[in-house]
């Protein structure tokens, strides 16, 4: 940004009131008058605002009384089609939103989604999906995690069936004793 010494140039003196600011700046020109084309002048475009506003005064009040409510309904018809649109999409938003909330959603992101497939922008909602489903994979991962078995420390030398073989020796099982038995004596030979 330009400082006032390199705007004024030779004008410039030091301890300079902001109405001897004003008078030497008043002669400059601060920018360049060809990127200015395609521009209006903020004058002219009021200017042409307030014709636009007295045209459309002057039009209203030549209308018969006939055309002027024939004007008004058709307003009040443009404004309550704009209604029943922004009433659908609201409606159809809400039903998407609830299915995804059923699907595990948090509210934020299936209010996003929703909005996103009504409005057809579909990079969005596959978007939104994979995060979804990628957020759901690690909360799987980690409950697994949390819920696995702690493995049993050091190596067992023997493997000790004694209490199951008691329980099928007083249930009267014999057959199943007996399996025990083998099974036993066959890990305990292999250690």
């Amino acid at each position: 940004m330009a400082d006032l010494q390199t705007l004024l140039g030779d004008a410039y003196k030091e301890g300079m009131t902001l109405d001897e600011i004003n008078a030497a700046l008043a002669d400059r020109d601060l920018m360049d008058k060809s990127e200015m084309d395609g521009y209006v002048p903020k004058s002219l475009l009021d200017k042409a605002n307030t014709e636009a506003a007295d045209y459309k005064k002057k039009w209203r009040g030549a209308l018969s009384e006939a055309e002027q409510k024939a004007q008004d309904e058709k307003e009040k018809q443009a404004a309550m089609e704009n209604e029943l649109n922004q009433l659908r999409r609201d409606s159809k938003i809400a039903a998407y939103e609830k299915n995804y909330l059923g699907l595990g959603y948090d509210e934020k992101s299936a209010k996003e989604i929703a909005e996103a497939m009504f409005d057809g922008e579909m990079e969005t909602v596959f978007m939104l999906q994979k995060k979804f489903q990628e957020n759901k994979e690690r909360a799987i991962k980690a409950d697994l995690m949390k819920n696995m078995p702690a493995p049993p420390s050091g190596n067992q030398a023997t493997v000790d069936y004694s209490k199951q073989i008691a329980e099928a020796q007083t249930n009267g099982n014999m057959a199943l004793a007996a399996s025990l038995i083998r099974q036993q004596a066959e890990a305990n030979k292999k250690q």
